[in-house]
C-alpha cells in the first residue's frame, strides 16, 4: 500500500493519518511474514526431516532393526485381524437383515482382535434382534386377528342358532329382503 493508494481511498486524510496507516500496514506485513513459512523453506524442512529419520534408522543396530520390523509386522497383523473380524461381524449382521445404517454405530464395539468373541457378540445381537422382530410380527398378527370377525358371526347360516334366526341378520340379508319386497313379484 502506498501513499497514493491511501489518498485515493481517503482524499481528506492528513499526512499524520497517512503515516499512521502506513505504519499499521507495515507492522501487519512484518507479522505476517514472521509467522508464515515460505513454500521453499517448508519443502526443505520436510526433506530434512525425512533424511533425519533415515539417519536415525541407519544408526540402529541390527537387533534394533529386527525388533522394529517385528513390531511393525505385529501391528500389521493386529490391524488385519481386526479388519477380518469386522467383515465377519458385518456378514452376520447383514444375514440377520440389518443394513449398514442399522449397525454402523454398534460395530466398533462388537469387533475385537479375538475373532470368536467378535462373532459371538454379533451372533447374540443378531439373535436378539431376530427374536424381537418375530415377537413384534406375532403381536401385530394377533392384534389384526382380534379385529377380524369370525366366519358365521353377524350373518350367514354357519354360526346361527335357531333361537336368533330373525333377530340378528347381516346387512346383506336385510338388503336382500328389502330388494325382494320392492322388485320381485310372486309368480
Amino acid at each position: 500500500m502506498t501513499r497514493e493508494d491511501i489518498k485515493k481511498q481517503f482524499p481528506d486524510a492528513t499526512d499524520e493519518q497517512i503515516k499512521a496507516l502506513l505504519d499499521i500496514h507495515g507492522d501487519d506485513l512484518t507479522a505476517a511474514k514472521k509467522n508464515n513459512v515460505e513454500p521453499k523453506v517448508l519443502r526443505q524442512l520436510q526433506d530434512d526431516s525425512a533424511a533425519y529419520k533415515k539417519l536415525q534408522e541407519a544408526g540402529l543396530t541390527d537387533e534394533e532393526k529386527i525388533q522394529k520390523a517385528l513390531a511393525d509386522a505385529e501391528a500389521s497383523k493386529v490391524d488385519f485381524q481386526r479388519k477380518s473380524n469386522r467383515l465377519d461381524v458385518e456378514k452376520i449382521l447383514v444375514g440377520a437383515g440389518l443394513t449398514e445404517d442399522d449397525y454402523k454405530d454398534l460395530i466398533d464395539g462388537l469387533v475385537s482382535e479375538d475373532a470368536e468373541a467378535s462373532k459371538a457378540l454379533a451372533t447374540s445381537l443378531a439373535t436378539m434382534l431376530t427374536k424381537q422382530k418375530e415377537a413384534a410380527i406375532q403381536k401385530t398378527k394377533e392384534e389384526l386377528m382380534d379385529g377380524t370377525k369370525k366366519p358365521g358371526d353377524n350373518g350367514g347360516s354357519g354360526g346361527k342358532s335357531s333361537e336368533d334366526d330373525d333377530d340378528d341378520e347381516s346387512d346383506a340379508a336385510k338388503f336382500a329382503q328389502q330388494y325382494n319386497a320392492q322388485y320381485v313379484t310372486e309368480v
